[in-house]
Formats: C-alpha cells, structure tokens, sequence
C-alpha cells in the first residue's frame, strides 16, 4: 500500500482569518503567496509552487506503510530550471534535502547557482516551515524524521512528470539531517512507500549526516539502489556525530557489496558548504556523538522493535522499544555546535567539485 496521493483533508477546510494568516506567512518566507498546489508539473512548471506529501508519525509505520496517524501535508518548493533550455531539451535535475535549520543560504548561494550553471535543474522543498516549524536544531522530533524522506520522494515523484527533466538522471543531494535523508533515499525500505512510478535517483551525495550514530539498517535484505557519495567533517571538529563510526559503517556496507563513496575533510566542521565561512556556534545542536547504537528494521506489522538490536557502546543487547529509547535518551546530548573557521572556503570549492564530479561521472 502506497502512501502518497492519500486524501486525508490536509488544511482545505481553514477559516478565511487562518487562510489570510498561511498567506502572509508564506508571503514573508516564500517572497510569494497563493502559490498553486500542483499535482504534478506536467506544464513544464518552474518557480515557485506547492504539492503533496504526508506526515508519517514514526519510521516504522513508514517502512511498513501503514498508514496509522499519517497525515497530508502540503510543502512548499522552487523547481530552478537551468537558463537556455531548448523547449523539447531535457536536463538532469538534483533535488536538495535541507538540514535541521531548514532552508538556508547554501541551497541557492552554492548548490542552486553551481548546479544551474551545470546545465541541472534544482528542485527546492521546505519541509519545516509548511509545518509550522521553523529549524530542529535542538529538537528533532519537531518534524517526525520520516517526513524529510517523505518529502524528498515524492519531490522526485513530481520531478518526473515535467517534461523538461530526464527521469534517469535525477539525484538527491543532502546536508546534515537531509544528508541523513538523501542517504536513506537509496535505500528500498524508505524509497518504496512512495509511488514514483518505478524511478529511483540516479545518485546520492550525503553530507555531514547525523545518522551514523543510530543506525536504522535494512542491508540485512537489500543493497542501494544507486551510488553514493559522503562527505564529512573533520572527525575531531565535527560535534553532531562520530566520523569514525560513519566510516566503521559504510566499510561494512561496501564490503556487501554496495556503491558507497567516503571523504573525510581534515580541518573541517559541521555545514562546510557554506559560503559564510566566519566561526560560529550555535549553543544548542543535538548531538549523537556518544551514542552507537542499531537496529535492523524488521517489515513484520505487530513485530515491535526490530531485529539484533545492540548498544555498542555498552556491549549489549536491547528488547525493546522503551529500552532503546532511554538509551538514545541516554547518549543523546544537546551540544555546542560549531561552523566554519580555519581553512573553511578552501575546504567548501573541494567539496563542490568532488560533488559535480560525481554527478558528472553519472551522467
């Protein structure tokens, strides 16, 4: 049973006075208001527009599509088509997974302009502030995890339907929590419950995820169903995950036999993409540094937890699912976090071109 396209209200039924209130709101984030809520972009639409994904409650009801305490949600997006386009052409496309501060500089600044300049088109969604949240620096749960990979297939589910955009070339690029997202992405327990009509992304490029720590895996059944590419910070600087465990999971990974890239920038922190390369800390940054901890998710309804559920750090096995809580609970911290600093923008043009490489070679 798929997930998307399911009518479940989704806010049509608003007063005039709320109605007014979501319009100014999207008229001071967007720069527009009444934007149209498409059901796919079969026009050849570009620029600024609204469409159709859900808010599942928890990652397993998710995986295992079941659709208790899902929601509709309508997102708002920007599709950035390359300038010079042939009207019967047709470009590749990226679309971009924000991180917990949502939509920030970066997206536009760096990889917007970068990947344009290309010949990509870019496609940008906001999975907070449609929400009504704004960042999740210091709380996650503020918008349930799976609606970020939510969000980002049933991107491409529109994606496809544009006639200017060639499906087998469409990739998703990530960063921070998105990068944790366009990481999972690849994966067939998280892409599936979306319909996007058999196409996959053609490739992924994670960076600095905040997934490694609390790992959710499903290879124990399945292999990435295309390339992928991590680029991370400095395991010294970097406060949000340990690299080493990062690196410790995708040796495991590879050795299964999946396309799977790592980069470690020396001297690098958190969110190097940036083009604000002046030091910088946010007081308040959830952190998994000290946790090492997994499940295999298990697709039985009823199952709980999971399956070989194991805390690393404390050599033990976990039963259940209260268990596994409180030792998240236990590990999890909220931290400093700090950005840019030393050798900042050389370390940001590195890390783009190592990505437009990537890319590149796909093509």
């Amino acid at each position: 049973m798929r997930l998307s396209g399911i009518a479940m209200g989704g806010g049509r039924g608003l007063s005039n006075p709320l109605r007014r209130m979501s319009c100014l709101l999207l008229l001071f984030f967007w720069g527009a208001c009444g934007a149209a809520q498409l059901k796919d972009l079969s026009d050849g639409v570009n620029g600024r527009f609204e469409y159709e994904s859900i808010t599942p409650p928890n990652r397993h009801l998710y995986a295992r599509q079941l659709l208790g305490g899902t929601t509709v949600a309508t997102i708002s997006a920007e599709l950035l088509m390359p300038i010079g386009v042939a009207k019967d052409a047709k470009v590749p496309a990226v679309v971009l997974s924000h991180g917990s501060g949502g939509v920030e500089s970066n997206l536009r600044d760096v990889w917007a302009k970068e990947l344009n300049s290309a010949g990509y088109a870019v496609f940008i969604a906001d999975s907070y502030k449609p929400r009504g949240v704004v960042e999740t620096n210091s709380n996650q749960e503020l918008v349930p995890y799976p609606a970020h990979v939510a969000d980002t297939m049933n991107a491409l589910r529109m994606l496809v339907t544009h006639p200017q955009i060639d499906a087998a070339r469409i990739f998703n690029i990530g960063f921070s929590r998105g990068g944790s997202a366009a990481f999972d992405t690849a994966w067939p327990t998280w892409s599936d419950p979306v319909n996007t009509s058999t196409v996959k992304f053609a490739g992924h490029v994670v960076f600095y995820p905040g997934n490694c720590n609390i790992r959710y895996r499903t290879d124990d059944r399945e292999k990435a169903t295309a390339p992928i590419l991590v680029l991370m910070a400095d395991r010294e600087l970097e406060e949000a995950q340990d690299v080493a465990v990062c690196r410790r999971w995708y040796d495991e990974l590879i050795a299964k036999g999946n396309n799977i890239r790592y980069k470690e920038f020396k001297g690098a922190r958190h969110a190097f993409d940036t083009l604000n390369f002046t030091y910088r800390v946010n007081p308040r940054t959830t952190s998994a540094k000290n946790c090492d901890m997994e499940l295999y998710m298990t697709m039985k309804a009823g199952s709980g937890l999971g399956n070989n559920v194991y805390d690393f750090k404390k050599k033990r096995p976990m039963t259940t699912g209260a268990e596994f809580g409180l030792a998240v609970n236990e590990c999890q911290a909220l931290v400093p976090g700090s950005r840019g600093g030393g050798e900042a923008k050389a370390i940001q043009a590195q890390a783009v071109q190592d990505t437009m490489q990537f890319l590149e070679a796909l093509r």
